[in-house]
């Protein structure tokens, strides 16, 4: 769909909520004093990035104001103090009671973060589905419970996408990456149990900042990119932001590209202390391939007849596996404090994709035995979609009686729609269209025809507008936090099925499937702040996620799923310090989970219950000048509680495992001394085993190793001021691990060893 259609086909809750934002703003528009706010430049992380008026005034922490909602506000280096994921405002994490991690810009950039899935690798109870050279965006596993179709993931506050082939994410356009754990229905709506990721974007800043990198390391890769930022030359009131990549790699699997392009413009006017409107907007294109990379465990785990299989197999057909996506958006985030202590904020995105997949699947019911070879169908798949998303709210603070109140009420609201049509040899995806490729030694000489007419088409469409209100209320020490939030979801996938080689009625026929249901989400909590910095707190909150992306292999869509948890922990800034400390444990239920259908490719099943309990333990520290350090532990209780399959009842939920321990160190040498400009770190990651939905495989532990090393070449050359060379590296000793796959029997191999590096000049 072109972008000039969209308003045509934009839902009356969108355009409720856009005029609703557009009059509001205007209504509490009036005269303001002309004090512009700098900002930090993000490359100036080793100094606090509290947001400074003009006049040199500071920002108290507690403030609502423009100024506080800049995304590096109450950040320093490694720590975050202060997130927008947990309570709609940039609030306090000591005072949000959930368990919330952030990994900001520096620890990005110092661990040399060129994904998602390595972005959040140091979050306890966090697992990317690592998938090289799959199909689609990252996929992840929260507390237990997997995501799929980007249902946990939002861009400042806004869902993400809606369909792994929708989307996919390039980490450099980003500030930080917020990651809010436990069910948030009750702020963001629909939403899977075990957490959301908010990815926070780059914006304009009033001081200059650059940065052009050059970047190489194995497999063929070469990298470039450029962040370019401040104010606009003869216009004080404005400030600009460019950001940039473009990237041309292999990856581990062969025939499998790993290239991308990536430009993000943006534009902020802040007429005013008291007003700041940013315009964004980015154009992506991922190139990968189309293999679905499925691997039997025999021969990668467990040695078969012939050995292990190469690492490098390709499960494909060269020169007809192609992903392709692209994806477009636009989008404005409007702050505008309209009294003291009071302040509207607005955010709306627009965006379309469009995906073009030729694909080969897996079919594990026509693998021979032995799995020397494994059964795989080729098939088209072409995917456009588009989503309309808008966030107002307000937020203000009073008081009554000594009970000091922080209050946020908004509507939002998304629109989304998909077409999706697959197209299979010979008309049939398992029979007629199956082929055999030998793991240890492949042939891809197959032909395929496809007929003229697409298979299977579908058509899938939601909207949903939510109402929520919160309050947290402190006195003597004590806070509570209330809040409540009601949802209306219309959805409905319209489905054709036509195979002309098999010409009976239950395999051509049309299906709609449609769902119109409101959902009530809360959420209470009480904690108690001591004068050491010290928050024990307590809560219950509940959520539900309609699935719009998936559907059974009949064309019926998926229940929403609902959860409820119950959590209790203890967080601790010590005074004085940079660092955060959290420990937290939990218990959450959640029915109607989808997984993926072994006899249908591409389709899903449900479960009925589950449940996760488990303890959680991170710090984030800057313990001396120079030094940070990250850690996290985490232990996992899954197990299936209800189940149509009574075989399943007990079982662990798949890719959970039950323990897993994180450490990262990172040590800048001062100036003054023989090795200065020389800044090193190191990590380790221990994945405990996993399982499958059957829980007859058993995936091992793992342990991988990363590493980063950089100087400041000004320390050779003062005219190389601004000049830096860096090397990281991930799963430093090519470690060989798994995660679950799709399918029983069947996983997916981990990244390999990554080996970059990189020359960036800032000015």
């Amino acid at each position: 769909m072109r972008w000039t259609h969209w308003a045509d086909h934009a839902g009356m809750g969108v355009r409720v909520a856009l005029v609703t934002g557009v009059a509001i703003a205007t209504l509490t528009a009036g005269p303001r004093d002309a004090r512009a706010q700098a900002s930090k430049p993000p490359g100036a992380s080793n100094t606090p990035s509290q947001a400074q008026p003009m006049d040199g005034g500071a920002i108290a922490l507690d403030e609502i104001s423009v100024a506080a909602q800049n995304p590096t506000f109450g950040t320093t280096g490694f720590v975050a103090t202060r997130s927008t994921a947990g309570m709609k405002g940039n609030d306090s994490i000591l005072e949000t009671p959930a368990t919330v991690s952030v990994i900001t810009r520096e620890e990005l950039d110092v661990r040399g973060v060129q994904d998602l899935n390595t972005a959040v690798a140091y979050t306890p109870n966090v697992q990317a589905i690592d998938y090289p050279a799959g199909q689609g965006g990252p996929t992840f596993v929260l507390r237990g419970f997997g995501a799929n179709n980007f249902d946990n993931v939002y861009e400042d506050g806004l869902r993400y996408g809606f369909n792994s082939f929708d989307q996919n994410v390039e980490p450099y356009a980003y500030e930080r990456i917020d990651v809010i754990k436990g069910p948030i229905s009750v702020l963001y709506g629909a939403g899977q149990p075990g957490g959301i990721i908010n990815l926070v974007s780059k914006r304009p800043t009033f001081t200059p900042f650059n940065e052009v990198f050059i970047q190489g390391g194995n497999r063929n890769r070469i990298q470039a990119g450029f962040d370019l930022s401040g104010p606009v030359e003869g216009a004080p009131d404005f400030a600009y932001r460019l950001t940039g990549l473009i990237r041309n790699s292999d990856t581990q699997v062969r025939y499998t590209p790993d290239d991308r392009t990536f430009i993000a413009p943006a534009i902020t006017w802040r007429p005013d202390a008291d007003t700041s409107l940013t315009v964004l907007a980015k154009y992506a294109e991922f190139r990968g391939g189309g293999s679905e990379q499925s691997l039997p465990i025999v021969g990668s785990i467990i040695p078969s007849v012939r050995g292990f299989y190469p690492r490098n197999v390709f499960v494909g057909q060269p020169n007809f596996n192609t992903f392709l996506l692209e994806n477009k958006e636009i989008g404005y985030i409007l702050d505008h404090s309209f009294a003291p202590g009071w302040l509207f904020h607005s955010a709306f995105r627009i965006y379309e994709a469009s995906t073009k997949a030729d694909v080969v699947g897996a079919v594990p019911g026509f693998s021979p035995p032995g799995f020397l070879s494994v059964a795989v169908v080729p098939y088209l798949r072409r995917q456009s979609s588009y989503g309309i998303l808008a966030d107002n709210h307000v937020e203000g603070q009073f008081d009554t009686f000594g009970i000091r109140h922080n209050v946020v009420f908004g509507v939002d609201v998304q629109d989304y729609h998909r077409n999706d049509a697959r197209t299979f040899p010979l008309g049939y995806p398992a029979a007629a269209g199956t082929r055999l490729i030998d793991l240890y030694n492949p042939v891809y000489n197959y032909g395929f025809t496809f007929p003229d007419r697409t298979n299977i088409a579908s058509r899938a469409t939601q909207q949903q507008i939510g109402a929520y209100f919160q309050d947290q209320m402190k006195w003597n020490g004590f806070i509570f936090t209330g809040s409540v939030r009601n949802d209306w979801v219309d959805q409905q996938i319209d489905t054709v099925t036509t195979y002309p080689n098999i010409p009976l009625p239950a395999l051509n026929r049309t299906t709609v499937s449609k769902q119109d249901f409101s959902a009530l989400s809360y959420r209470v909590a009480l904690g108690y702040e001591f004068d050491a910095g010290v928050v024990p707190y307590v809560s219950y909150s509940t959520s539900f996620n309609p699935q719009i992306a998936g559907q059974r292999a009949g064309g019926a869509a998926l229940d929403p799923r609902e959860a409820k948890q119950i959590e209790g922990g203890v967080k601790w800034q010590p005074l004085g310090t940079n660092a955060l400390f959290t420990a937290s444990y939990f218990d959450i239920t959640q029915t109607n989970i989808p997984l993926a259908d072994p006899r249908n490719p591409g389709f899903f099943i449900q479960t009925g219950e589950a449940v996760a309990k488990g303890f959680e333990l991170e710090g984030k520290a800057s313990l001396f000048d120079g030094f940070n350090l990250v850690f996290g532990y985490s232990h996992l209780d899954t197990k299936v509680t209800k189940d149509t399959n009574q075989r399943l009842i007990g079982n662990r939920l798949p890719n959970a495992p039950a323990n897993t321990v994180s450490l990262f160190a990172d040590y800048a040498f001062p100036l003054g001394s023989p090795l200065g400009g020389l800044r090193a770190g190191a990590g380790v990651r221990y994945i405990g085993s996993r399982t499958d939905a059957t829980n007859v495989d058993d995936i091992p532990s793992y342990a991988v190793v990363d590493a980063s090393i950089s100087y400041d070449l000004a320390r050779l050359n003062p005219d190389w001021k601004g000049a830096i060379l860096s090397v990281n590296a991930t799963n430093l000793f090519d470690r060989r691990y798994y995660t679950a796959g799709f399918y029983s029997g069947y996983v997916f191999e981990g990244f390999r060893r990554s080996v970059f590096g990189t020359l960036t000049y800032r000015w």
